[in-house]
C-alpha cells in the first residue's frame, strides 16, 4: 500500500518539470521498445528464410587426384 506524505509541499515549477521529464522519457522508451521489436520480429522472419534455403553447393577450380591434368600448348 502506498502512503502519500501530504506534510510535504512541492513548488509547482518542480512538479511540472519533473512531469515534463517523465513524459519526454515516455516517448524514448516507446521509441526503444517498438525498435527492439522490430528487430525481433526481423530475426524471426530470417531464420525462418534461412532454414528453407537450399544446400550450397560448393564448386572448387582446383583438380582432384583421380582428374588427369590439362595438357600445355
Amino acid at each position: 500500500m502506498r502512503v502519500a506524505n501530504k506534510g510535504i509541499r512541492w513548488p509547482r515549477q518542480l512538479v511540472q518539470r519533473v512531469d515534463k521529464v517523465a513524459a519526454d522519457l515516455n516517448v524514448v522508451l516507446l521509441i526503444f521498445a517498438v525498435g527492439l521489436a522490430t528487430l525481433d520480429f526481423t530475426f524471426l522472419v530470417t531464420q525462418k528464410v534461412v532454414d528453407r534455403l537450399p544446400q550450397v553447393t560448393r564448386v572448387v577450380d582446383q583438380p582432384t587426384v583421380n582428374q588427369a591434368p590439362m595438357p600445355q600448348k
